[in-house]
């Protein structure tokens, strides 16, 4: 991955319909030529997918929370495997901090939020019962976007300038 393609991928990032020919414009190159980067991209697992990121309150998840989990050694892979089958859980990440596993739970309100944690977490053999919950109040940043620029400043779209 070069210097052009940490550009095209900025540049995704911040509306992943840019035109191939606005980057292209943008980056004094071929629409052919951003194209076939941006489908090496795909092949080599760089960029994922493209989806869209969608405001968790506003289609009725109104409570975030952050949960860590103390688990048997022996089953924390499989428990963290485990929870990734649950459309609630947003992350799922083993640690070396003060929790074996962390996730990020998207719930309707603190009632659905508990159930889930009472009917899908604690029956889970091998997490421990001491469960610590925080739920996210205001939230004042959250992205998705990594900075591939060296400079630290980031690409738009020519249209957004």
């Amino acid at each position: 991955m070069d210097d052009i393609d940490k550009k095209i991928l900025n540049i995704l990032q911040e509306n992943d319909k840019t035109q191939y020919q606005r980057i292209a414009k943008k980056l004094d190159l071929g629409a052919s030529t951003v194209h076939y980067r941006i489908k090496k991209l795909l092949q080599n697992g760089i960029i994922t997918n493209f989806s869209a990121i969608i405001d968790s309150e506003k289609v009725g998840y109104a409570t975030s929370a952050v949960i860590g989990l103390n688990v048997d050694p022996l089953k924390m892979h499989d428990i963290a495997r485990q929870l990734t089958e649950y459309n609630e859980v947003q992350l799922v990440t083993t640690s070396s901090g003060d929790h074996d596993i962390i996730l990020n739970i998207l719930a309707k309100d603190g009632k659905h939020l508990w159930r889930f944690i009472n009917e899908h977490i604690k029956p889970i053999e091998g997490v421990e019962k001491k469960i610590h919950v925080s739920t996210y109040l205001d939230i004042y940043k959250r992205t998705n976007l990594i900075n591939l620029e060296p400079d630290g400043h980031s690409v738009t779209d020519p249209d957004q300038q």
